[in-house]
């Protein structure tokens, strides 16, 4: 039974936002790239520009994780439910502090609500037990969003 402040990735990461990148794109390219991707899914709430820089602020502190996982995020005033939008990168992008090779970054937005702040590190935990070399090996040979979906529905 999923409890109140755990919800389903598959719930708020449509395929629609399922982007394959292609070459070697930097980190800051990958940021840039995802935040224009999910921006359709807050352009009544915030601007654009606003919402690069908010994701900006908070990636100077995030790392990348050992597995090859990168997890931009934020918490926004401006929003009620999560969004989040991921980057599957084939060839990866080395990042440039850890050194690791970065082959999916998923970027989540949070509403910044005392009730999202468990919900929002359950989110963060979640990801990083998901997106484990094995798993993001098997994302980076599909061939479109909806297999991915299908594929984070299943390992949830």
């Amino acid at each position: 039974m999923i409890r109140p402040e755990e919800i389903p990735l598959a719930s708020i990461l449509q395929s629609d936002y399922v982007f394959f990148l292609k070459g070697a794109p930097s980190k800051e390219e990958t940021v840039k790239l995802l935040t224009d991707g999910l921006y359709p899914q807050v352009s009544t709430l915030v601007s654009a520009r606003t919402l690069y820089e908010r994701v900006t602020e908070v990636e100077k502190l995030n790392n990348v994780l050992p597995t090859g996982f990168y997890i931009p995020h934020a918490k926004l005033a401006e929003i009620s439910q999560f969004h989040a939008a991921l980057a599957v990168i084939p060839e990866g992008f080395l990042d440039p502090k850890s050194g690791i090779t970065v082959k999916a970054a998923l970027l989540l937005l949070t509403p910044n609500k005392p009730f999202f702040f468990q919900r929002h590190l359950n989110m963060l935990s979640k990801l990083s037990r998901l997106f484990q070399p094995e798993f993001i090996d098997s994302i980076v040979s599909m061939k479109n969003g909806t297999q991915v979906h299908e594929a984070i529905g299943k390992h949830e």
